[in-house]
């Protein structure tokens, strides 16, 4: 009987230990077990191979990797040089969700310029344009997930020179009230 009661004891004293344990936190994302990864996107060497893959594959690729991506947009404020004469076209994330629906790759995100280089809307373009200002849908996705985007977030959509190179560029402020700046990459991602 002291076995019993001693192995009773035990058990109770071990579960009662587990509860104490640290949880970790859950993931942001969760994709479905069915999910791909980019390695055959990787091995792909130019941007209208990678381009035809997203659009075959790239509605399968696991969130939480496709959203990873979105680092190769960032630019460092120091490096991004706005116009004291540019205007800034601005849209709301909500207004943003409503433009890009439910694509992925099969269209992206493009802009309307006036002659003087300003942005004067934002628009869907058929796909990626390899030496154009255009954006991929995932790319606002994974961004308004890493800043949590209430749907009256405002966006700005500003010419900018980032590296020699002017480039229509994403500013928008973080909850510190900080710039953050975004530029479309040579990559389709």
């Amino acid at each position: 009987m002291k076995k019993i009661i001693g192995l009773f004891v035990v058990i109770l004293a071990l579960h009662g230990c587990k509860k104490n344990q640290p949880t970790t936190a859950p993931l942001p994302l969760v994709s479905p077990p069915d999910c791909i990864t980019l390695s055959d996107y990787d091995h792909l060497t130019n941007n209208k191979d990678r381009a035809a893959w997203l659009v075959a594959q790239g509605s399968m690729v696991c969130d939480s990797i496709l959203y990873a991506r979105e680092v190769v947009h960032e630019v460092a404020a120091e490096e991004v040089s706005v116009s004291s004469s540019a205007t800034a076209y601005m849209m709301t994330w909500g207004d943003i969700k409503d433009l890009v629906g439910s694509n992925v790759y099969g269209k992206y995100v493009g802009f309307k310029v006036e002659p003087n280089g300003d942005v004067s809307k934002l628009l869907l373009v058929p796909g990626y344009v390899e030496n154009g200002n255009t954006y991929s849908v995932p790319l606002f996705r994974s961004i308004a997930l890493k800043y949590d985007f209430a749907d009256d977030t405002e966006l700005e959509f500003v010419p900018a020179t980032v590296k020699d190179e002017l480039k229509i560029v994403i500013r928008f402020k973080d909850k510190g009230g900080v710039d953050v700046y975004y530029d479309f990459y040579t990559d389709p991602i």
